[in-house]
Formats: C-alpha cells, sequence, structure tokens
C-alpha cells in the first residue's frame, strides 16, 4: 500500500460505529434494534445520498418496524419496489393465523419466514446477522431487510445498475464471426460463455481484490481440459495479490506474471466471447473483472498473439497464409529501420550500385546521419498516432491522415529526410498494424528503437547480437509454467498444427479427442 492509500484504510477503520464493542464492525453481529442498526449504517456510509432506507410497517396483530436498505442505481429499484408492495397484502394472508397471545419473538420469527417466502420473487436470498457480509452485499448492489426487534436481516439479491448494450468489439475487428463483445457487467459476459458453451463441466469461481475497491474478480475454466496445477496456481497468484484497488485487468496482468520485468506479454486479453470459448476448450483460464470489457486469458505463449478467432471462420490456407504474413510483418516491423539505418551507415557495399547511387543522391541535402533522420520520422509518426486516439472521432481520422502526409511531404521538401527512409517508416508502421495482439503490437515499438540505437553503433552485428538476446530472453520466459516459445522450443510436432499454420477441422478434431 502507498502511504495516501495506508492513512485512508486506517481513517476508514477509525469510523466504524464502535461504541457498544471494542471489536471491528465487520466481526459484529446485527442488534435487535432498528433504531441502532440503521444508525450504525449511515454512520458507516457518512450519510451518502445514494444510501436508500426505505422503513414501513408490517401490521397484522402488533406492528412491526421493517426497512429495507439499498444503494441506488447499484440496486434495480423496481425489484425492491415490487418486493415492498407484495409484502403489504401477501404477509397479511399468510400470517392470519398468527395468534393474539403469541409472545414477541415468536411473532417477529413468523413475520420474517414470511417475508422470506415473499423475497423469493425478487431473486435469490440469504439470511446474514454480520455487519460485514451486511455492507459488502450493499456494495454489491443486494437489498438487505432490517427488522425491529430481529438479529437476522435477509439479503436479498436485487443487482441491477445501467450497462451499456453489447455492441461490436472495437479493438479486434472482424469480417466474417461473431460480432459480441464484452461489456463491463462480469455476469453478461459469463452468459456470453454459457450460451457458447452448453456444459456442466465449465466452472465459474468469484473472489474480491483490493483492500478498498472490494473489486469482483471472476475465474472460469472447465474442468477436465484445463491442468488442476494451472488453475491452482492462477487462484493462488490472484490470492496473494495485495493492493488498495484493482480497476483494470492490465493491473491484474501485471501482478501475476511469471516475469515482472519484460516487453513482451504472457498474459492474453481479449474482448471478444468466441475467443475467450474457444480457448477455454484448449484448457485456458480466463479471468474477469468487474467493470472492464477485456477478460485476461492463461497461459499466454508467443504464437497465441498471433491468432484471432477469424482465422477459424476461413479457409484453412487462407487461415495459414494470413498467419504467416503476420509472422513477417511482425518481423519487418521489428527490423525494416533497424536494416535500413545498419545498411546504409556501415555495409553501403551489399547494397546494388545503381540504388547506392540513387540513395546517396537522395541524402545529399540530408544534414543528419540515418539514426537521427529515422528517429525524426519515428518519433513523429508515433505523436501522430497517439493523437489520432485523443482527438474527437469526428475529426480524428482527417487529421491524422492529413497531417501525415503533409508532414512527410514538407519533411522530404525542406531536405530533413530522404524519400526512401520515408517509405521504410510508413511501412514499418503499416506492418505493426498488421499484428492482431494490440499488447504484441506495443512490444514491437519499444524494441524496435532498441535495435535502431544498436544498429547506429555498431551495424548488423549490433542487430543479430542484439535479436540473439531478445531470443535467449523469450526462452527464458514462463507463464504460468508453460515455456512462453512453446511448441516451438522446446518443439513439440503434433503442436505445430495449430502454430505457424492452421491444420483443416478434421485433423484438429482427432487430436483433441485423443488428448481427452
Amino acid at each position: 500500500m502507498n502511504i495516501f492509500s495506508k492513512k485512508l484504510y486506517k481513517n476508514k477503520k477509525k469510523s466504524s460505529f464502535n461504541n457498544r464493542s471494542d471489536s471491528p464492525l465487520n466481526e459484529r453481529q446485527l442488534n435487535a434494534n432498528l433504531k441502532e442498526d440503521l444508525y450504525i449504517l449511515k454512520h458507516e456510509f457518512g450519510n451518502t445520498a445514494d444510501l436508500i432506507i426505505r422503513e414501513f410497517t408490517i401490521n397484522i396483530t402488533e406492528p412491526v418496524k421493517v426497512a429495507a436498505v439499498y444503494i441506488e442505481s447499484l440496486a434495480d429499484d423496481e425489484l425492491v419496489n415490487e418486493f415492498i408492495t407484495h409484502s403489504h397484502s401477501l404477509i397479511a394472508q399468510s400470517t392470519e393465523s398468527v395468534e393474539i397471545g403469541q409472545n414477541q419473538v415468536s411473532y417477529i420469527q413468523t413475520v420474517f419466514d414470511s417475508t422470506k417466502e415473499i423475497a423469493i420473487t425478487a431473486g435469490n436470498v440469504g439470511v446474514t446477522n454480520n455487519w460485514g457480509e451486511v455492507i459488502s452485499s450493499l456494495l454489491d448492489g443486494n437489498t438487505i431487510i432490517l427488522f425491529d426487534g430481529c438479529y437476522d436481516a435477509l439479503n436479498i439479491s436485487t443487482t441491477g445498475g445501467n450497462y451499456r448494450a453489447i455492441s461490436e468489439p472495437t479493438t479486434q475487428a472482424v469480417v466474417r464471426g461473431s460480432k459480441e463483445s464484452f461489456i463491463e457487467s462480469i455476469s453478461a459476459n459469463t452468459a456470453m460463455i454459457r450460451r457458447r458453451i452448453k456444459n456442466e463441466k465449465l466452472r465459474v469461481e468469484k473472489m474480491k481484490i483490493g483492500d478498498i475497491s472490494n473489486t469482483d474478480v471472476a475465474i472460469i475454466y472447465m474442468e477436465g481440459i484445463a491442468q488442476e496445477r494451472t488453475v491452482a496456481e492462477v487462484k493462488q497468484q490472484l490470492e496473494n495479490i495485495n493492493t488498495d484497488a484493482i480497476l483494470e485487468s492490465n493491473h491484474i496482468e501485471e501482478l501475476i506474471q511469471d516475469k515482472k520485468f519484460t516487453p513482451f506479454p504472457t498474459v492474453l486479453n481479449t474482448e471478444r466471447p468466441d475467443q475467450i470459448s474457444r480457448s477455454l476448450l484448449e484448457g485456458k483460464v480466463a479471468i474477469f473483472l468487474e467493470g472492464t470489457p477485456f477478460a485476461l486469458l492463461v497461459p499466454g505463449v508467443f504464437s497465441e498473439f498471433f491468432k484471432t478467432p477469424e482465422d477459424y471462420t476461413e479457409n484453412y490456407a487462407v487461415s495459414s497464409l494470413i498467419r504467416i504474413l503476420r509472422y513477417i510483418a511482425f518481423h519487418f516491423s521489428l527490423f525494416s529501420s533497424p536494416l535500413y539505418i545498419a545498411v546504409t551507415t556501415y555495409h553501403q557495399e551489399i547494397i546494388p550500385t545503381k540504388f547506392l547511387i540513387s540513395l546517396i543522391a537522395q541524402r545529399e541535402e540530408v544534414p543528419y546521419p540515418a539514426i537521427v533522420e529515422a528517429l525524426l520520422l519515428e518519433f513523429t509518426f508515433e505523436i501522430l498516432r497517439e493523437a489520432g486516439i485523443r482527438i474527437p472521432r469526428a475529426i480524428g481520422p482527417t487529421i491524422s491522415i492529413a497531417g501525415a502526409l503533409v508532414i512527410g511531404e514538407a519533411a522530404v521538401s525542406a531536405g530533413l529526410v530522404s524519400p526512401t527512409m520515408t517509405i521504410v517508416v510508413a511501412l514499418t508502421a503499416i506492418s505493426n498494424f498488421a499484428i492482431p495482439s494490440y499488447s504484441m503490437a506495443n512490444t514491437t515499438r519499444i524494441l524496435r528503437f532498441t535495435f535502431m540505437i544498436l544498429a547506429s553503433f555498431s551495424g548488423l552485428y549490433g542487430v543479430v547480437l542484439g535479436y540473439f538476446a531478445v531470443v535467449a530472453h523469450l526462452c527464458s520466459l514462463r507463464s504460468f509454467g508453460i515455456h512462453y516459445l512453446s511448441p516451438f522450443a522446446p518443439f513439440y510436432l503434433e503442436r505445430q498444427k495449430e502454430a505457424i499454420l492452421r491444420f483443416p477441422f478434421s485433423l484438429l478434431d482427432q487430436d483433441s479427442k485423443k488428448e481427452r
């Protein structure tokens, strides 16, 4: 925890209503006094405006004060209103047989039991007498029903709230295939998976992470297909997270990956239900976080970042060709600028004579060395790309395209850069967009600058040594016990059917049945 968060957490503990007991509030039980219980709730939530308390009386033989407590916008108001409306009429019918001479405790218990039966129509109902459960349930969107003279309370599932509608993926566009993408609700996302995998072996386990945020996290896997060791390690990693708040899936991604200091992503993220469904059937484990439409997949190996669900909606020959192009685009994005710098600076002898003369003529008026020329263009393009994300959508594409054309043409005309370097950087940028995973594309952006600096100091030798260092680093990476370069290193012949090429479904289905 940071210093500010520690102070906030300590202040939160000190603010607990504690006039009757020195024990923490989450370890104490409810009182049998409605007025006192409501005071504790108001005190804990600081009289916040969105804490709704609706008090009413059930009057059969004797009046019983009842209060329905929920947080506005987290709970479904219609379900709460429906429950309160039915409570007045149905409880009267179900408690008509209560004798006037019945003692007060039995009478309140009868009212409590009758209310519980009515609450089943609103949602799942539980009984609690612990303050920690009460506060946690309210923050989850449930409604708590308190009774005067009763130590127990009803915990009714009325989770509601406003979420955006299910729409098409924004970061993983598709030509053919499912048009659904995840939203910020775990329950809605789980339902999308359930509709695709209608099997009782699909397991969904939930937990809360964050001392202050108490964020809901769900683990989804296929029992019997996912390795028990992997599932246990995922649970252990999540339980070991000690932080104040988890607000985005990348926070979890960084905390659970095996090696913390690496530019390569070892956890796959996606917003597409079809990709999650297929990965679950392959034995992977999915992690969902409330409040974000991106789910995490583990273990994540290098080859997975070059696959898309669309590969399985096209002919296997076409899909195989496209995958090969992605690997070529990855290396082109990584090495095109460094190789140009190395060749033009140190190894002009390997350039054909006619092309060399043309390059010399182009660079005659350029006052800077190749490395400065490349860095100038690369940084300019990175700035344009970042600006294109921040600019409003209505004018973003126009300004980005116009900016790139105008600046590029002006830079060439002014003699700041050569036309060939402009072409190389443009092709590098286009190749970067061909990588399906945004995380892997960002990795190439980082490594490209490293290779450019190596090329400027030692030419092709620096590029080759840098490439060997990257390969050695990749060989040392693991994702939840799985080698990152698997099935390339270590090499598995049978698994090559899904690594670069995509074999026909008939062969893939036979292999999956053999494994099971």
